[in-house]
């Protein structure tokens, strides 16, 4: 797989030309065969590649086969202990066919039989990986032994040759992953603590106790969401004082929508005893806090195509896109705002891969489904601040002077699908990585924003059961 980045943030017009990969020789890459993601116009003409984007990250990417080894190497060493093991090994084989001939009983399965296990015998020969490191199993590989008759550790030349040749031997990988699979087939709950393996391709989390929330039997305890409201509620008494509005958005956790490809576990209750009911239920009973729990209405759209990645944890362009139209319908009960609508929906294959990476424990990436994104030109611009060395795990500042309030927003990594949506639909928007509003933060809102949105997803509800309001503010606030 081949891949480019044109760009962080909002890289405009972009024209490519001359394009090549070079190996032995030089390929010219076609354009045409190119798939692409956050890219609003992709075009050929002319022999060159046209781009237009508007989003955070796009990039496009190439897969082929391009077949650019520099040619071929021997190891004389290699090919000289084969060699003799197969001339041995024929050797005995003409033994028996002559002996064929004197005991009759010899069927002539017999011979094909040994034939064939003689010859797989020399598949695990004929190429010897030279990689260091397994990204399937996350570990480096043994290294070639080198023989030395004056080395002390002459003795162990044998382990270390079979460690080197079991690591290395043709076809490896493939082995690997068939006995994934065919573990997870079996038992979909072992081999990793962190994955669980459903029907038809789908991957879930098991982190953050989501199998117990799946099966509905986590009971929030009375104190943690009597502590959780009081967060909630004092951030929206703030915003009340000072003349904002404050809205808690809760993103169902992928089980919630495609709860149906579970496998081996079972519900012991329904999903009104989900976690995220349970805390809505009680800040609806016990406050006037604007909450906003987007189960329903993703499962509204669910029939348009697939609104979650197959192997990751986030939600898809799709997704996101309708869970944004119902935000903005349930915050125009209260501002007048415009809608972001798609021109129209293009088909790619790009995908959160996540769950498979962590599944196979390597940079495995897969394009197996197809996904519907929406396209429009987005007007917003953008910049971005990163906190861990990461783009858009920080901070993220939006302008667009068309719009008429501004927005300031905590939010988990599944509001990044929410964002060029948002961005388009605020004057001003803000959006910090976190969950715990600081003073500084809320002055920040005093001076310069209208509206406060916290969002997480579903199983970091605990987390924010265990926020606290900042209690170093000065009298004015």
């Amino acid at each position: 797989i081949f891949r480019l980045d044109p760009g962080s943030s909002n890289p405009g017009n972009i024209i490519i030309s001359d394009l090549q990969i070079k190996g032995s020789y030089n390929i010219k890459l076609n354009y045409s065969e190119f798939e692409h993601r956050n890219i609003d116009k992709f075009e050929v003409k002319d022999g060159k590649l046209y781009l237009i984007s508007n989003h955070n990250d796009p990039y496009f990417w190439y897969r082929k086969d391009l077949n650019l080894s520099a040619g071929l190497r021997i190891d004389w060493c290699r090919f000289i202990i084969i060699s003799v093991l197969a001339f041995l090994l024929m050797y005995k084989f003409v033994q028996y066919l002559s002996k064929f001939k004197i005991e009759k009983h010899h069927s002539r399965i017999d011979i094909v039989m040994l034939a064939v296990f003689f010859a797989l015998l020399f598949v695990p020969m004929s190429h010897i990986s030279d990689a260091e490191k397994s990204e399937q199993e996350n570990r480096m590989l043994a290294k070639k032994p080198q023989l030395m008759m004056d080395n002390k550790n002459e003795d162990n030349y044998g382990v270390q040759f079979d460690d080197w040749y079991n690591d290395h031997f043709f076809g490896r990988d493939m082995v690997v992953e068939a006995y994934q699979k065919f573990k997870y087939l079996i038992n979909p709950m072992i081999g990793t603590n962190k994955i669980l393996v459903g029907s038809n391709g789908w991957l879930f989390l098991k982190d953050d106790n989501s199998l117990d929330n799946y099966a509905n039997i986590t009971e929030l305890k009375e104190n943690h969401l009597e502590n959780g409201l009081k967060y909630l509620s004092e951030i929206n008494e703030w915003c009340k004082k000072h003349n904002k509005k404050f809205y808690y958005i809760i993103i169902p956790d992928k089980h919630r929508i495609y709860g149906e490809y579970y496998r081996l576990i079972k519900k012991q209750r329904s999903d009104d005893f989900g976690i995220a009911r349970q805390f809505v239920n009680y800040i609806r009973e016990h406050s006037d806090v604007n909450v906003i729990y987007l189960q329903d209405d993703l499962l509204k759209h669910k029939d348009k195509g697939l609104l979650y990645f197959k192997e990751g944890t986030h939600w898809s362009d799709m997704g996101a896109y309708y869970a944004y139209g119902d935000i903005i319908d349930y915050m125009s009960k209260d501002y007048s705002l415009h809608k972001v609508k798609a021109d129209e929906w293009c088909n790619t294959r790009a995908s959160d891969n996540g769950l498979l990476v962590m599944q196979s424990k390597g940079n495995k990436i897969s394009y197996g489904e197809i996904y519907k994104r929406p396209i429009y030109i987005r007007k917003a611009e953008c910049e971005e601040k990163s906190m861990f060395n990461r783009l858009g795990d920080g901070e993220i500042n939006c302008i667009n002077n068309h719009n008429e309030y501004n927005l300031f927003v905590l939010r988990d990594s599944f509001f990044s699908w929410l964002t060029p949506y948002i961005a388009d639909t605020f004057k001003k928007t803000k959006i910090l990585w976190k969950k715990n509003i600081e003073a500084d933060d809320l002055k920040d809102i005093e001076q310069n924003f209208d509206i406060v949105i916290l969002e997480n997803v579903e199983r970091f509800i605990p987390q924010i059961l265990n926020q606290k309001f900042p209690q170093n503010l000065t009298k004015e606030n």
